[in-house]
């Protein structure tokens, strides 16, 4: 990916009383597009991936649905629904990634969350990396601007989970090309979620982006 534009954007800036967020999720009014939405638009981060129907997946793949059923368990447990009957393949179909949104009644669609599942060498569904509507944002932001000096590049393996790596980062993912280094600080006035894309170990993209969702911080889930 020798063409992408190499931005260093990242503030060191810190927060009075702020939140760390680790790559979950979190309780503000997020202004997302809805997942149902993004095949209505020509670009969107998702446009290399495959949408199809959540239970023909499942009859297709047992081990899948089970990975999949006991990993929610604890997203439904905080109120979290499925966005949809339909889910995100890779075209090799061992990444598979499952919306759901919190809704809150008077309140509206509070957040997103993108669960992703990676099938191993061995053959085993894993669960990757749940990526909050604060991540999904920062994902969309950098996938925008280096599409404008790469837009023959499949964005896809700079920007989301490998899907046969064993996935330890607290803070980001390894993908098919390198990392993505995901970081958002909750604060009251401005929430920054810093994102670092690496190829390999050189990074390629930086960027702390201020998020356009308003945010209740005695709402935060943890």
């Amino acid at each position: 990916m020798t063409d992408l534009t190499r931005r260093n954007f990242i503030k060191n800036v810190g927060f009075v009383g702020a939140t760390t967020l680790f790559c979950g999720s979190l309780l503000g009014q997020n202004a997302f597009t809805n997942f149902s939405d993004l095949d209505k638009e020509e670009k969107n981060i998702l446009s290399n991936f495959s949408k199809s129907n959540i239970s023909n997946a499942f009859l297709l793949d047992q081990a899948l649905f089970h990975c999949y059923t006991k990993a929610i368990v604890s997203w439904q447990k905080m109120g979290y629904q499925a966005s949809g009957n339909f889910c995100y393949s890779s075209d090799d179909n061992r990444l598979k990634m499952f919306p759901m949104h919190l809704h809150v009644d008077g309140s509206g669609k509070l957040d997103d969350v993108l669960l992703c599942f990676g099938k191993n060498a061995d053959g085993e569904w894993k669960s990757l990396k749940s990526l909050s509507g604060f991540d999904l944002e920062a994902i969309t932001v950098a996938m925008e601007e280096l599409q404008m000096h790469n837009s023959n590049v499949n964005l896809s393996h700079y920007l989301f989970p490998a899907a046969a790596v064993t996935q330890s980062e607290p803070y980001g993912f390894m993908t098919q090309k390198g990392s993505v280094y995901l970081k958002t600080i909750l604060s009251p006035e401005n929430t920054a979620i810093t994102i670092i894309i690496k190829e390999g170990t050189t990074v390629v993209y930086q960027k702390e982006v201020i998020s356009k969702h308003s945010l209740n911080v005695t709402s935060v889930l943890v």
